[in-house]
């Protein structure tokens, strides 16, 4: 019986078999193929549990193979499978003639473990046509979700030789393990390869700690401005990154709070690479959402922690914010070094981290969100208040930020705080309806760009270079004022590209179909903040 495991190294990773050879001679059990001291040590564990579920473990020479011998196993997900191949070869239980993945951690007492990493080695399976597999009963319905999987839950190493009886009979998971209902139907709506436009509510439920976001926030209790408004409508079109400045209380943080309110739902392919990250991170319980991530994380974060590393690999919160929304609150209050590590994935979609000589690349399409206060103090230009900041304190605040990064961010809004009146009336914006001003902009954004056969760009944000002269032409007066500006305020060149993109959002949520004055003058206006010593507007 060949029997896979999964090594999740990287987004993909990569399938392991696992061979045993059973001897006469001396009784040990010898694990090689780069088996990582946790690896190692699966084969004490394997041997106490194997007597405890009521089998015998062999009294001989036991060698353990884990292929590829060249790569590094990590990780306690190895004791089920390597304690299922010692008992068929063993002949204690039956063997199947068809490749079976497994996956999951032995106590002593023989009970099975969840374990991290079951979606992506279940998707990896699948693609190598592994079509069974048998999972810790906890990562069961994970591992459901992809369609072309036949899952068997297990919950004791004892029921081990019931199940491997039923595979080679052809028979399905039923009702069968401690009289629970583990009907195979479940999930089957969600298929990775066929890619539906829809997606089961039963796979739908938020699970607290999987997405740090309340998916209940929106905009119908914010108070802030029409013009502030519009700018975050803007930016939930398009995709693209944005950089709030203003005092404390002026509503920084509550707007990036719900600004994943705004965004559309996400494709049935980017909701499972989006749990795949979870399932990678150490979510061992996965629940599915349609709704975009959203990840904040703390100013005391290591750059490990957002770009991904530790022992074994991790993915980072920019991975974490996949299709979704990555918001560094008080962003001058980070280190340095962990901003300016948030360029190229900024840039690129992904993050690429270098081990030992192998290069482990994460996926990062997130759009950044960024706060900050006009000064160290928060007074800077706010009238009424007394700002106590040097100048040279002013500048070392902003430094920080780095003008490399503070480029790639398309579009930087001062937030003035709403005025006592506007606090006491009630809002009359209706949150609906700037959701559908977005879904039609991201509708166009995408029919356009398939039309264009830009197929890797979601969003206007994504637009590629050769793609821009194209999909955002300016003509006219557009084109004169374009020059101008670029030329007045001594932009760059990935900045005149940033306020094109962003003036075709603009056109598009006005339902133009080309790129007029309005629209190119409030692009330019989106970009000055931040540039030179425009730190704050007046």
């Amino acid at each position: 019986m060949e029997i896979y495991a999964h090594e999740p190294l990287g987004f993909d990773g990569f399938l392991v078999r696992v061979e045993a050879d059973i001897r006469n001679g001396i009784p040990a059990v010898e694990i090689v193929g780069l088996a990582s001291t946790s690896v190692r040590e699966a084969r004490e564990r394997a041997r106490i549990a194997v007597r405890n579920a009521g089998f015998e473990f062999p009294q001989d020479r036991i060698l353990v193979n884990l292929s590829p011998a060249d790569l590094p196993k990590e990780g306690s997900a190895y004791d089920l499978p390597i304690a299922l191949k010692i008992l068929s070869q063993s002949g204690q239980i039956a063997d199947v003639p068809f490749p079976v993945l497994a996956m999951g951690e032995l106590t002593l007492e023989g009970e099975i473990q969840p374990v991290r990493g079951i979606l992506p080695a279940a998707r990896a399976a699948a693609e190598k046509g592994i079509g069974t597999c048998i999972v810790p009963i906890e990562n069961a319905s994970e591992a459901m979700v992809v369609s072309s999987m036949q899952v068997w839950p297990i919950s004791h190493l004892s029921q081990a030789r019931q199940i491997l009886i039923a595979l080679r009979e052809g028979e399905k998971p039923g009702m069968f393990l401690d009289g629970t209902l583990l009907g195979h139907g479940f999930g089957h709506d969600l298929q990775a390869d066929s890619a539906p436009d829809s997606m089961p509510d039963s796979h739908m439920n938020y699970s607290p700690g999987a997405w740090e976001h309340e998916q209940s926030l929106d905009f119908r209790d914010f108070k802030g401005d029409e013009k502030f408004i519009r700018a975050l409508v803007v930016a939930a079109a398009g995709g693209h990154n944005m950089f709030l400045a203003g005092p404390p209380g002026a509503g920084k943080t509550m707007a990036a709070n719900r600004f994943p309110s705004l965004l559309p739902d996400l494709e049935v392919t980017e909701a499972l690479d989006t749990a795949s990250l979870y399932s990678l991170w150490g979510q061992k319980q996965a629940r599915f959402t349609k709704r975009p991530p959203f990840r904040a994380p703390h100013h005391s974060a290591s750059l490990e922690g957002i770009l991904g590393g530790s022992k074994p690999l991790r993915p980072g919160e920019v991975s974490l914010a996949h299709h979704g929304v990555l918001f560094l609150d008080e962003c001058p209050e980070f280190r340095r070094d962990v901003l300016q590590a948030l360029r190229e994935p900024v840039e690129r979609g992904y993050v690429d981290i270098v081990r030992a000589g192998r290069v482990i690349r994460f996926p990062s399409d997130f759009q950044l969100i960024m706060a900050a206060n006009p000064c160290p103090c928060g007074n800077l230009g706010i009238p009424g208040k007394t700002c106590l900041c040097t100048p040279e304190e002013i500048r070392r605040y902003w430094k920080k930020l780095g003008g490399p990064l503070l480029d790639r961010i398309d579009m930087r809004v001062a937030v003035v705080p709403p005025g006592p009146s506007r606090l006491l009336r009630a809002q009359s914006i209706s949150h609906s309806d700037l959701q559908k001003k977005v879904l039609n902009a991201r509708i166009q954004q995408r029919e356009r760009l398939q039309r264009a056969d830009a197929r890797n760009a979601r969003t206007n944000a994504r637009i590629p270079p050769g793609h821009i002269s194209e999909l955002c032409k300016v003509t006219g007066n557009a084109e004169k004022l374009f020059l101008s500006g670029v030329s007045s305020y001594g932009f760059s060149a990935r900045a005149g590209h940033s306020i094109l993109k962003v003036a075709r959002t603009i056109a598009d949520l006005d339902g133009h179909q080309e790129i007029g004055e309005s629209a190119i003058e409030e692009a330019i206006e989106y970009r000055q903040l931040g540039d030179g010593d425009a730190i704050w507007p007046g």
